[in-house]
């Protein structure tokens, strides 16, 4: 019974740590493509790049990880 019971503990912190490395692969590359499009749309309106790389950068990994997480 006791083995059951580790392996079922085992099998659970497995999920638990994939999801969580999932997660996490796709909101530093959502917030990567946000800081790039960011960027360019700053670049491209004469705006100041760093802010409008950081809201980017933001809203693309806070977006991205809210799909992530529905799914």
């Amino acid at each position: 019974m006791q083995d059951f019971l580790a392996q079922a503990k085992d099998i659970a912190s497995k999920d638990k740590r994939e999801v969580l490395l999932i997660t996490t692969k796709a909101s530093v590359n959502g917030a990567i493509t946000g800081l790039v499009l960011g960027l360019m749309l700053g670049y491209w309106k004469n705006k100041n790049i760093y802010v409008t790389g950081l809201i980017g950068a933001i809203i693309g990994g806070v977006a991205t990880s809210i799909i992530v997480n529905k799914k």
